[in-house]
């Protein structure tokens, strides 16, 4: 039972002197994910309560299922992006049968997941390149950066279908950009820069959103044409369970195995990393089996898929988390959002939603990582040009399979160059 239930086992042994600890570094990250949470529901194209509702069940079900005791799981960017882009395929935007499909990618890809930790997928992750997955999130970042835009500007531009096409389409409809939208967006931008880069704090997202929501129920700017994100139903979804037609399973399969394995790549790496650090060895299949358990929750409860955000494992890592308490603490911070201050969310504007994507996703272009790869590892340099050239110019499954399939390429010619010496 304690090997099925590791975070069971954490609460079992867990030392009260860790307590103040793990209050503290779980109300933290909650500060950071409700923000992010719903900035990552508009990129996933559904109402931000979605993106609230998955930063908590699946939080709590990772918290007892998954191997490490600091990954965060929520809404991340990346997937979110996937997800919009799969179910547009099959839906459109802003339908409730688009609502209907991206929940039942959700289940798909928790149920993947759990399929791949059966079949040990975690060793063949251990054979793709890092660089692959470097190149694909830093081509990702880039695409939901511009998609951005036009919130930020308050513009209406066609919908996105490569870069080129989008950067023009933008370019043309700049003239029509909102005074009150732009200075709102741009103020909140630099706001969020001078807080990270001079103050050293991970705080800018919640004091933009609570500075922006003030300014514009103060000075009436909704009633003069900035969008706000309205009305937050202040009640906790429905349980539900849809049943795909075949169709509409096939079609919704690559996008599901895509974020299957992008979240797992993100989740993995992170966790590996501070497991390392404590001088323990993380269970990639473990780490599986709670993502996907932790997938299949957020569609359960209506929300979107989820993964372990690097941002916010890193930050409880050093806000000083020892334990999943910090997890449960972070459960309850947003739940008590949910339930209580979403009246407060009414005059959010979206242009300040916008700019804390715009700053999040920044980060995740690997600039240092390219220029570590040109100097000591051409091959993986190569790698990860040509993955994030294919994701940016092509498109985002063409961009990840090129990646993969290059990165299994060059493991089998060293293999077979190794074994000819």
């Amino acid at each position: 039972m304690l090997k099925l239930l590791p975070g069971l086992r954490q609460l079992v042994h867990y030392p009260l002197s860790n307590l103040p600890n793990d209050l503290a570094s779980g109300m933290i990250v909650a500060f950071l994910l409700i923000p992010q949470s719903m900035a990552y529901a508009v990129i996933a194209g559904v109402p931000v309560v979605y993106g609230l509702v998955a930063a908590i069940f699946p939080l709590a079900i990772y918290a007892l299922f998954g191997g490490s005791r600091y990954l965060s799981v929520g809404p991340v960017s990346i997937a979110s992006l996937l997800a919009f882009s799969g179910v547009s395929t099959v839906a459109q935007h802003g339908s409730e049968h688009f609502l209907t499909a991206i929940t039942l990618l959700t289940l798909i890809v928790g149920g993947m997941q759990i399929l791949l930790s059966i079949i040990k997928f975690g060793t063949f992750f251990e054979s793709i390149s890092p660089a692959v997955i470097s190149g694909f999130t830093s081509a990702a970042a880039i695409i939901i950066g511009l998609t951005q835009i036009k919130s930020l500007m308050g513009i209406t531009v066609a919908p996105y279908r490569n870069v080129f096409d989008y950067v023009l389409e933008v370019i043309h409809h700049l003239s029509d950009s909102h005074s009150w939208t732009v200075i709102i967006g741009a103020g909140s931008l630099v706001f969020l820069m001078v807080v990270k880069r001079v103050f050293r704090s991970s705080l800018g997202p919640l004091m933009v959103i609570v500075a922006s929501s003030l300014i514009v129920g103060y000075f009436h700017l909704d009633q003069g044409g900035v969008e706000v994100i309205g009305d937050i139903p202040q009640k906790l979804p429905a349980l539900s369970l849809e049943i795909p037609t075949i169709s509409t399973l096939f079609s919704l399969l690559p996008s599901a195995f895509m974020i299957a394995f992008i979240s797992f790549a993100e989740s993995y790496a992170i966790g590996k990393t501070l497991a390392a650090n404590d001088g323990e060895r993380l269970n990639p299949e473990q780490e599986l089996f709670g993502l996907g358990l932790a997938n299949i929750t957020s569609s359960i409860t209506g929300a979107i898929p989820v993964a372990g955000a690097i941002s916010r494992t890193a930050v409880n890592h050093q806000a000083g988390g020892k334990s999943n308490i910090s997890s449960f603490t972070t459960v309850v911070f947003v739940l008590i959002t949910l339930l209580y201050l979403t009246p407060f969310l009414y005059f959010l504007p979206k242009t300040a939603l916008a700019a804390i994507i715009i700053f999040a996703v920044s980060n995740l272009i690997d600039i240092n990582g390219l220029r570590y790869y040109i100097q000591n590892d051409p091959g993986s340099a190569f790698l990860m040009l040509a993955t994030f050239f294919a994701t940016l110019m092509v498109d985002i499954f063409a961009g990840l399979m090129v990646g993969i399939f290059l990165s299994l390429l060059v493991t089998f010619i060293k293999t077979k160059v190794w074994h000819a010496t």
